[in-house]
């Protein structure tokens, strides 16, 4: 079954953006100058992905001190880095072709992480997500708007402190949808005779 939920899932990040601003500029901008240190680009990223999600769980402002504070995750985070990028990096350099699917096939890894689960389980979970779905289309949809954004991160340095809390969101949203986690509630259409 085709996703459709993709618009109302973007309302829903941009609502959770405006909601969370200010945690998630700050936690965004740790998280680059980590990537620009390198070594705690993947730990601040997957930090501040998980205070995303408890964040979307429980309704609380983000913190973007959560960025840095939790040490467990620094070992999973580049376990995780290396187990995806690596084949992802490789598929995307024989003709893009491969680097897309397994992009889509372990769409969710980053969010079973964050979710608690070590790195290898996460990485066949999302595989075993994908294969129970059966709706390639509505992964690429979802794999593309986030695509987009990495394009537009990739125009000024400015874009890219927008854009990466935005990615967050939007895959936080798309796990906790995909897992029925959160219930996806529409806005109620009123017809006016």
């Amino acid at each position: 079954m085709m996703d459709s939920h993709i618009d109302q899932r973007i309302k829903r990040t941009w609502d959770f953006f405006l909601a969370n601003a200010g945690g998630l500029l700050l936690g965004g901008l740790v998280a680059i100058v980590g990537w620009m240190v390198v070594i705690l680009g993947p730990w601040f990223s997957l930090n501040l992905l998980q205070e995303v999600l408890e964040c979307s769980r429980t309704g609380r402002s983000v913190r973007w001190q959560a960025t840095f504070e939790r040490q467990g995750n620094f070992l999973k985070s580049w376990g995780l880095a290396l187990a995806m990028g690596i084949p992802i990096a490789i598929g995307y350099m024989l003709l893009i072709v491969p680097g897309v699917l397994l992009s889509l096939y372990w769409f969710h890894a980053p969010m079973l992480a964050a979710d608690g689960r070590n790195t290898l389980d996460a990485i066949s979970e999302s595989g075993r997500i994908f294969q129970r779905r059966k709706d390639w289309a509505g992964y690429f949809l979802n794999w593309l708007v986030l695509a987009v954004l990495s394009g537009v991160a990739g125009l000024t340095a400015v874009a890219v402190v927008l854009t990466l809390p935005l990615t967050l969101a939007y895959l936080v949203l798309c796990y906790t949808d995909e897992t029925s986690q959160v219930p996806l509630t529409l806005p109620r259409r009123e017809v006016v005779v």
